[in-house]
């Protein structure tokens, strides 16, 4: 712990010593209270084996993020060196770092713009890079921030090109596939990736084309990989992007994955069944994220998505259908007080199994701040007072917490804690989240 207070005071002289007027401070947080219908703590719920939750009013855990970037030198032709940097707060989920302390570092980066390019800039380090996500969800579909360099925005003029190689630097331990542990040379995932983004495809419509590879190599005097897995996969991504719809936007995205790249994601393939490296995993994505703003005082945001997968569990081949549907509608009653929530559901449904359900619906009052020119559906900060209710399916509550092969961090049952048989409850409290 020395050293952590110690790195954190450095930062902080760092960030004073800086000319105020080059620094970019930047950043995101969220954190709530609140309890449940059966007493106690504020309860969240999930579907078992999904990949995501709707996120209002219905998040338990604490979450923070600090960036900084600043550009450190610039020519008179234009060309800029800049740097940046971001910490996390993270006290529920082990941070990538692997270490034990809740503060980690999220981002690292150094970028050169070239404008004889024609805006092109070479980056190298760790950045958020080109994320796609569905908000009300918390879900990046499209991330592969890893340690990596590249090239970014050059411009082809139908489009532009993003060219980047990624390294997994570090993973826990796994039985069943080769991992990078901390301090281990045997094996190495590199992730090279080509994008072409900003194609114009119709009327304020653009195509984004993304091909990402994931690649094993081993050090000689390891054993080889199995038969049965892949040392080279692949994940695509298909994006079409439709501005000025109802003073909002409309993203369509089609993904396929198979191999070790069928958990899309970044890190190493140890997330994705009981054998994540094996060649018969797949994936198939379809998902839909609309937002409408018809005027300033009414937003909404819908979205959908249908996951296809094939996966390991144990030695045996399964596979399953995942879905949901959700909305969240915002209504303006006055510049800083709106009325929210959202609806959803979501179910699991494997080959040879019966369905898990579940069907959530938010309430929340809400003070932000005025929603502006352009709407307020994205407009933070948010204090909300939220009610939730949740309802759930016998097959959904039989899951028992942490359940084998966990999509995330946090407890795959439906709620963060187990209740029993009971198959419905409601939890209440007040939230914050901003980003800046």
């Amino acid at each position: 712990m020395k050293g952590t207070r110690t790195a954190w005071v450095a930062v902080m002289l760092l960030a004073y010593a800086v000319p105020a007027e080059g620094v970019d401070f930047f950043g995101y947080f969220r954190d709530s209270i609140g309890g449940n219908s059966r007493g106690g703590a504020q309860a969240c719920y999930k579907t078992p084996g999904m990949d995501y939750k709707l996120r209002l009013g219905n998040e338990c855990d604490a979450y923070a993020e600090w960036g900084f970037q600043q550009s450190i030198w610039k020519d008179k032709a234009g060309t800029e060196f800049t740097v940046g940097f971001m910490f996390d707060y993270d006290p529920q989920v082990m941070t990538n770092t692997g270490a034990s302390t809740p503060f980690g570092v999220q981002q690292g980066y150094v970028k050169v713009k070239f404008p004889q390019w024609g805006g092109a800039q070479v980056w190298a380090g760790k950045q958020y890079y080109r994320r796609e996500n569905i908000d009300m969800i918390d879900f990046f579909y499209l991330n592969t921030s890893e340690p990596g360099f590249g090239v970014e925005d050059v411009d082809l003029g139908f489009g532009k090109l993003a060219a980047s190689i990624f390294g997994t630097k570090s993973a826990s331990a796994a039985t069943t596939v080769p991992v990078v542990p901390a301090n281990d040379f045997a094996y190495a995932y590199w992730r090279p990736d080509v994008r072409l983004y900003g194609i114009p495809a119709n009327p304020n419509g653009t195509i984004e084309v993304d091909a990402n590879l994931v690649l094993i190599s081993k050090n000689k005097d390891v054993p080889d990989l199995s038969p049965n897995q892949a040392s080279t996969s692949v994940w695509l991504t298909l994006e079409h992007t439709q501005d000025s719809l109802i003073g909002g936007s409309n993203k369509l995205a089609v993904q396929w994955a198979n191999g070790a790249a069928a958990q899309m994601g970044p890190g190493a393939p140890t997330g994705y069944g009981d054998d994540p490296a094996n060649k018969d995993n797949m994936q198939f994505r379809i998902l839909d994220q609309l937002l409408l703003q018809p005027s300033l005082k009414l937003q909404g945001l819908v979205g959908g998505m249908v996951q296809w997968k094939q996966f390991f569990a144990g030695t045996a081949k399964t596979k399953a259908t995942q879905w949901g549907i959700f909305a969240r509608p915002v209504y303006y009653l006055t510049d800083y007080f709106k009325l929210q929530g959202d609806i959803g559901f979501t179910q699991n449904k494997p080959e040879h199994g019966s369905a898990a359900n579940l069907f959530k619906l938010t309430f929340a009052p809400t003070l932000s701040p005025s929603p502006g020119d352009k709407g307020g559906f994205f407009v933070r900060p948010e204090i909300r007072v939220f009610v939730t209710y949740a309802n759930w399916n016998d097959t959904a509550a039989s899951v028992p917490p942490k359940a084998t092969g966990a999509a995330n961090s946090v407890p795959d049952a439906v709620t963060n804690v187990p209740f029993g048989t009971d198959k419905s409850m409601t939890s209440f409290g007040m939230s914050v989240e901003t980003w800046f």
